[in-house]
């Protein structure tokens, strides 16, 4: 979700699932090749398709926490489900040309948790012993992973980003998400128009936040969804 500039002057650097990593030791890295099967990249692969075709279970199944840190896994799974059939219903109703001229709107957008299978391979892998840090395509921070017991997860308590709780990042994400589901266009409205949706979007979802909370609001929805 991109809000204009004005009201984003808090906004994070974007980071997609992140956490706080240590630089490793330059004589200690190991890159994971493409190739991995069973360590960290499988689990990426694994995390990413769960993702996108809306498997709880198995997305939920990649991650190890607490309570606490789960609420955010979860929001962010809500938050890309909820995009995903607000994009499909726009283009249901609207026709496949409606998506691009929605998203040239200069005041509000909604990003697409990225389809592509082969994206996680962009992603670059590190690894040190029994952890691994996964460095996003556009991510200044990296996913946490460990081993344990055979099997590898990304660890949820890094996902939240600093200057947050993990229940307050959440909470955000949980309204971005019932603000696009709210709005989620149906066959046979009136004809499509980008600036009305694109202000309606805005207008619903900041009418869920206090107003002083508005920019660290954005920043945080824009902070996981923005690839």
């Amino acid at each position: 979700m991109r809000l204009a500039p004005k009201r984003c002057a808090a906004v994070l650097a974007a980071l997609v699932l992140v956490g706080c990593g240590p630089n490793p030791d330059a004589q200690r890295l190991q890159t994971m090749p493409e190739s991995d099967t069973a360590g960290p990249r499988a689990l990426l692969a694994t995390w990413h398709k769960s993702l996108v075709s809306g498997d709880k279970e198995t997305y939920l199944g990649c991650f190890a926490g607490s309570k606490g840190d789960f609420v955010l896994v979860l929001a962010v799974f809500e938050a890309v489900q909820a995009s995903y059939a607000f994009h499909e219903a726009v283009v249901g109703a609207y026709g496949p040309n409606a998506w691009q001229v929605f998203q040239s709107s200069k005041d509000t957008r909604v990003d697409l948790f990225p389809r592509d299978p082969d994206w996680t391979q962009k992603i670059t892998v590190v690894r040190m012993g029994g952890m691994a840090f996964g460095y996003l395509p556009k991510s200044r921070v990296p996913l946490h992973m460990s081993a344990s017991g055979g099997r590898w997860r990304i660890q949820a308590a890094g996902m939240v980003p600093p200057g947050y709780e993990a229940k307050r990042a959440a909470d955000y994400l949980f309204r971005w998400a019932a603000t696009l589901r709210n709005l989620a266009p149906k066959p046979g409205q009136e004809a499509f128009s980008a600036e009305k949706a694109t202000k309606e979007i805005a207008r619903d979802f900041s009418a869920r936040i206090a107003p002083a909370e508005q920019p660290a609001a954005a920043a945080a929805v824009d902070a996981f969804l923005a690839q």
